[in-house]
């Protein structure tokens, strides 16, 4: 008779990498109709693969550090980026918003890290008038 094998515990089969629908909405990052907004309402959906929307609605800013009350750093708090209705309607959700005032910058928090930081007042204009 044989040697009997030793025999390997059981593991778990390695993941088979990302679903079909995170592979579309990768892409769709990539091309810049989709932003980092979970529920971003400005790239395409099932119902509607072909939103007929202008391309400045397309436009993404990220999240700027805030240096002082007015002014605002070049930079990003995170990787992140929204187009600027999505920012406005994830903030509005979050009980954040653009209070009424005439500061130069709106502060904000990413939707998605929850990095805090700024972005500058036209931007979020714009947000709000593409709601």
């Amino acid at each position: 008779m044989p040697p009997r094998r030793e025999r390997k515990p059981w593991t778990l089969p390695p993941a088979p990498g990302p679903s079909l629908r995170q592979r579309v909405e990768q892409k769709e990052r990539e091309q810049g109709l989709r932003c980092s907004d979970t529920s971003c309402g400005i790239g395409p959906s099932d119902d509607e693969p072909y939103p007929p929307l202008p391309h400045s609605s397309m436009k993404q800013i990220p999240i700027h550090p805030q240096v002082s009350e007015a002014i605002v750093n070049p930079g990003a708090v995170c990787a992140h980026t929204f187009h600027p209705a999505c920012l406005v309607s994830a903030e509005r959700v979050a009980g954040w918003g653009g209070r009424e005032t005439n500061d130069p910058v709106v502060e904000v928090s990413c939707p998605v890290c929850r990095a805090a930081g700024c972005v500058t007042r036209s931007e979020w204009e714009e947000g709000v008038t593409a709601l």
